[in-house]
């Protein structure tokens, strides 16, 4: 797992799942729509993801989850390359129980350490789940006062619902922001040092 492919999977992940959770959002029976026009909003669950407030300090978090595992791991596989050339350097001079032993050994280290990092990736994979889950019930709510705020008959999520033009559209995405960085504030890390006071 490399830092360059476990962060880019976060932001994939949060991207590939946030499509699946307000594909299609109907406020009303599309069948009675009304006669003067049937008034369609979107929303992109996507950009919502990735921008609120929470959303961020979650991958946040997560980021600098796998970042400490990273350096843990390396060290790990840094040992078994030590492990494995000592083994490569000793073997003429070892019995061939011994050489046996050696390899055996390395070979079960080996495995240890994949099926950690395979247990590590799927525990980050739930995490992702979980938080992705939280905001887009969050969403859903906001979505919804939106809608009936601003008289809309259906709501499409932009990236999932094949919609590819509405003549009467009004995108609730940056309104959906606000409100939910308004409606759950994030408190910063303590892990941020505070910024000097200039006037101290």
């Amino acid at each position: 797992m490399t830092g360059h492919s476990s962060h880019a999977s976060i932001k994939g992940f949060f991207m590939k799942f946030s499509r699946t959770l307000l594909a299609v959002f109907f406020l009303t029976n599309t069948a009675f729509a009304k006669e003067d026009g049937f008034n369609i909003g979107t929303v992109d669950m996507q950009r919502i993801i990735l921008t609120v407030d929470e959303g961020k300090e979650a991958r946040s978090k997560l980021e600098a989850e796998i970042k400490a595992k990273e350096s843990e791991f390396l060290k790990q596989k840094q040992e078994l390359d030590k492990m494995n050339k000592d083994w490569k350097d000793q073997s003429p001079l070892l019995s061939e129980e011994a050489r046996i032993r050696k390899q055996q050994e390395f070979q079960e280290k080996f495995v240890q350490l994949r099926n950690s990092e395979m247990e590590f990736q799927a525990e980050i994979k739930k995490k992702e789940n979980q938080e992705t889950q939280k905001i887009a019930v969050k969403v859903s709510g906001l979505v919804t006062t939106l809608a009936d705020e601003k008289k809309l008959d259906a709501v499409f999520e932009t990236n999932s619902s094949g919609l590819m033009y509405a003549k009467q559209r009004v995108d609730l995405t940056e309104d959906v922001i606000k409100k939910y960085n308004a409606s759950s504030p994030v408190k910063p890390s303590e892990s941020k040092e505070k910024k000097p006071d200039p006037n101290s």
